[in-house]
């Protein structure tokens, strides 16, 4: 702390913080003499609108006047009186250019040079004005100017000269105290502080003093502090602080903090070096309070805390309490020493200062009966620590008591939560007191206090405030029922007192916190409890409630106890739907099961039987549909819903049919009569006359039915139904599924392959049909011509033949033009590429793809050799080379157009199959036109089409 403070700031920076923001103001105060009128002639008059001008032209006026000073004082002699005020007036001047250099072009060399050269001349001008004129009237702002601009310029002894020559020879000048001032902060800085205390003394007892009373005062306190006199430097910053007349902490700004914690610190750290709480008492005994005394303990205490003398820290603090009992912040000391005792990690002494604190300063201590409206906010404050603390009691007990399971540990546990319940118990449901309370005395075994307090914290008349206590307190209430004694009278309404609790708070449970992971245990729990009472509505009422899609041991019971209770009620229909619901679970055991669906085979057939009875044939098809949904397993069940389905197409109920066929087909898909079923959806469809209808439910069905034929077949009918009726997005989305599940059969997944291209084409979205096209290649490539059919050939022809055009259309946009070579080559490889697909496309034996891709390939070859004839001439070449270069082009064109010829001719050949179709006519006229003289000639035919030649 001690090496802290004598670290004090140098002088350069005192001084250079005190010189721009205090000694501003002087740089164009100095007393204009009559001589000098003509010099600044340019300034009088100026009114408002002269002072707005633009900045260059200030500038302008500033720069005639500085040259106007220099030529004056070349020209004036030292006799002249009013040469002194032109050499402080030059000097303001180039002080304040150096200063606008300095603040706008800091990192410029140049602009610091300059600035550097303006500070010279500035001290050169005022040095020379002191030195010619040393009685000069305004001495004093001279040499306040010249320390300014040794600040500036980093001479710090010159300035302290500087200040000092002013101090002993101006002591009535404004400028007086602060340059005082800042020769104490010189002296201070350099540790020569007996010198900087009779320099703040000096400041100290001037009069208006406004602006540095406050810092002398606290400086000089620290001067005396470094001299070892701490009473003394303890005196100064009473002083000090009795001068701000700081109110409440937080009702200061920011500066006001800093500046209460500095002064406070320093009575601390000065109290400390002379031995700690004794002499402070003893000081305080003898010498007027300060306002907030306690911060000087509280400080002195954080000194010693620094220092880990923790004694030390807790003996201050406690000497405070002692010393002043019934003060504002005696608590807040008592406080401030658990704390230091539980940072420091002595926790049995943190222990014995919380049981003092709580006997002093709980709220219905002596204390807070006499100071609890005096002191609202320390109240408040102490009530809100005494409430954390004892939180930090009950936890560490009720955690050691645990894991130790020691009685004393329960009773100390015991004993905070009830202090917390005595002081707090507003709280007490935002803390979870009554729940841990509860816990602990379950722990303890105490089942009756312990659901006293789960009762606290989990209910607040009918409405469950915490669901974790209210589960707690349903299943103790259990455990207190099957315990009690019901041998007499008062012992069997205390029986059917906790019998009510059970079903009463489950209920409400149930009721709250429906879907809640507990609830069935709740429900199962009390269920059993109201059954086996005979209490039918309260068991009905309970499992009604339940909410669980789950096949779990909790809700198969509860479903049982529900539908035996409805048989109790002779509500049979209720009763049938419980059983048909445990039938349907796979978790059930075999007995249970075979007693479930004879329940449920007897309702059925109860309900079946009146309907036939009455001649209602909806509800007959409802009940034999009912049987399948019930009891799939049954031997009537597929036969009831075989009989459900035929009386539906009897009766023309065509939807109806088509429900019962889905759910037919996806529990008894080996059925003897699977095919008729299949058969018979089919009809319901075609008479349903619901196309897009009947595809939405195949679609959904190829994902739901076990059967991967059916599967299939159910996604390609929905297909085929949205594309015959125009719904082209489902088809399409159809389609996909099915490739995307389905590669095999290879020819329905080809055909898919194929509608997709098709459908894409249908959109325009061309890009998208290309990848389908590119898959069916694909896929034809890589399978085994024994799987392939004409159809598939014919499929994969035509997708090589539009793979073909979309290459030719590249092709042809290519052209050869400069860059010659770039855009050469890529005709040449968009050629190619087009003359394989279309080689392809023919290679199927598809007759109207072939006469097609054979002309185009022919064409392309034409037009490629037309491409270079008619290609960009490089512009270097001369007349010569241009011819050159056309006889070179002519070579090079002339193998692609024999090329095109015998591909021509090659397609004239189809007409010996009797295939003649448009292509083949346009090769005749491709022939007619290239070279109708050879033409005659017999055309030369290839066993196959090379096209990588």
């Amino acid at each position: 702390m001690l090496r802290k403070i004598s670290t004090l700031p140098r002088l350069n920076i005192i001084v250079s913080f005190a010189f721009s923001f205090l000694l501003m103001a002087c740089n164009d105060k100095t007393v204009e003499r009559q001589t000098l009128h003509n010099i600044e002639s340019t300034n009088v008059n100026t009114n408002s609108k002269a002072e707005a001008k633009q900045d260059n032209t200030i500038a302008k006026s500033e720069s005639d006047i500085r040259d106007a000073y220099i030529n004056y004082l070349k020209n004036a002699s030292k006799s002249d009186l009013s040469r002194a005020d032109a050499l402080n007036r030059l000097a303001s001047i180039e002080f304040k250019l150096s200063e606008e250099l300095q603040q706008s072009s800091a990192t410029e060399t140049a602009e610091a040079v300059l600035a550097s050269e303006k500070l010279n001349r500035t001290i050169e001008l005022l040095e020379t004005s002191i030195k010619d004129y040393p009685n000069a009237k305004h001495n004093d702002v001279t040499l306040y100017q010249l320390a300014k601009a040794y600040d500036q310029r980093g001479d710090y002894e010159e300035t302290h000269n500087a200040l000092s020559l002013l101090v002993k020879g101006y002591p009535k000048s404004k400028y007086y105290l602060e340059s005082q001032f800042r020769l104490a902060e010189y002296a201070f800085s350099a540790k020569q502080y007996r010198q900087a205390e009779d320099k703040y003394t000096d400041i100290i007892i001037a009069k208006n003093n406004s602006v540095f009373y406050e810092k002398a005062l606290y400086k000089r306190g620290w001067s005396r502090f470094k001299q070892e006199f701490y009473i003394e430097a303890a005196d100064d910053f009473v002083q000090v602080i009795n001068f701000n007349d700081f109110q409440e902490y937080d009702q200061l700004t920011a500066s006001q903090q800093n500046l209460f914690d500095e002064y406070f610190r320093a009575m601390g750290l000065s109290f400390s070096y002379l031995g700690g709480a004794e002499p402070l008492n003893l000081y305080f005994q003898q010498t007027d309070h300060i306002n907030n005394l306690y911060h000087v303990y509280s400080n002195l205490s954080d000194t010693f805390l620094k220092q880990q003398r923790y004694n030390d820290a807790v003996n201050t603090l406690d000497s405070y309490i002692k010393e002043y009992p019934n003060a504002e912040f005696s608590a807040q000391a008592a406080l401030k020493i658990i704390n230091i005792w539980k940072e420091a990690g002595f926790v049995e002494q943190r222990k014995a200062a919380f049981e003092q604190f709580y006997s002093n300063y709980q709220p219905s201590s002596r204390y807070w009966v006499n100071n609890k409206y005096r002191y609202k906010k320390q109240y408040e404050l102490s009530n809100s620590a005494l409430k954390d603390h004892i939180l930090v009691e009950t936890a560490t007990y009720h955690n050691a008591y645990q894991k130790s399971n020691n009685s004393a540990d329960f009773a100390r546990a015991e004993r905070w939560y009830k202090n917390y319940l005595t002081h707090f118990s507003a709280f007490s449901r935002q803390d979870n007191i009554n729940l841990l309370l509860a816990s602990l005395y379950l722990q303890h075994n105490d089942k009756a206090l312990a659901y006293t307090y789960y009762q606290l914290a989990g209910f607040d008349e009918q409405t469950i405030t915490n669901k974790d206590a209210a589960y707690q307190a349903i299943l103790l209430a259990g455990d207190l029922y099957q315990s009690a004694n019901s041998a007499s009278s008062s012992k069997a309404k205390d029986k059917a007192d906790w019998l009510n609790h059970v079903i009463d708070y489950s209920t409400l449970y149930a009721q709250q916190y429906p879907t809640d992971k507990q609830t069935i245990n709740v429900i199962a729990h009390a269920t059993d409890f109201a059954y086996s009472n005979e209490r039918y509505s309260d068991t009905l009422t309970l499992a009604e409630m339940m909410v669980s899609d789950k096949n779990t041991t909790l809700v198969n019971n509860i479903n049982r106890v529900k539908a035996n209770a409805y048989f109790q009620t002779k509500q049979y229909l209720a009763a049938e739907n419980t059983f048909m619901a445990l039938v349907d679970n796979p978790t059930l055991s075999n007995r249970a099961r075979i007693d479930a669906q004879e329940g449920l085979a007897l309702a059925i057939f109860y309900q079946g039987s009146s309907a036939a009875e009455q001649n209602e044939t909806q509800i007959a098809i409802e009940h034999y549909a009912r049987v399948s949904l019930q009891v799939p397993q049954s031997d009537t069940a597929s036969a009831g819903l075989y009989d459900a389905i035929a009386l539906s197409i009897q009766t023309e109920q065509w939807l109806q049919a088509i429900e019962y066929i889905k759910r037919y087909r996806l529990l008894y898909p080996n059925d003897k009569n699977a095919n008729d079923v299949t058969k018979k959806l089919s009809l319901a469809y075609l008479n349903s006359k619901q196309d897009i209808a009947a595809a939405n439910e195949l679609e959904k069905l190829s994902s739901n039915e076990n059967s991967k034929d059916y599967k299939m077949a159910s996604l390609l009918k929905a297909a085929e139904l949205y594309q015959s009726n125009g719904d082209i997005a489902s088809a399409i989305r159809s389609y996909e599924k099915y490739v995307n599940t389905y590669t095999t059969p290879f020819v329905p997944y080809f055909e898919s392959l194929h509608q997709l291209a098709k459908l894409n084409t249908a959109r325009n979205h061309h890009k998208t049909s290309m990848t389908w096209q590119k898959k069916i290649l694909a896929v034809d490539k890589k399978t085994p011509n024994s799987l392939k059919n004409g159809h598939t050939k014919f499929i994969a022809s035509h997708a090589a033949l539009s793979i073909a055009r979309a290459e030719q259309l590249r092709f042809a946009k290519i052209k050869l033009i400069a860059p010659l070579k770039v855009n050469l080559k890529n005709k040449k490889q968009a050629m190619q590429s087009s003359v394989n697909y279309y080689a392809r496309a023919s290679s199927y034996g598809i007759a109207e793809t072939a006469t097609e891709a054979t002309y185009e390939i022919a064409n392309i070859y034409n037009d490629f050799g037309q491409a270079l004839l008619t290609s960009e001439i490089p512009e270097h070449l001369n007349e010569d080379e241009k011819e050159q270069y056309l006889f070179l082009l002519e070579d090079q064109a002339f193998p692609f157009e024999e090329k095109a010829i015998e591909f021509f001719e090659v397609n004239l050949l189809y007409t010996k199959d009797d295939i003649y179709d448009q292509w083949i006519e346009k090769s005749y006229q491709k022939l007619e036109k290239l070279f109708p003289i050879r033409y005659q000639r017999e055309p030369k035919i290839e066993e196959f089409i090379n096209v990588l030649h």
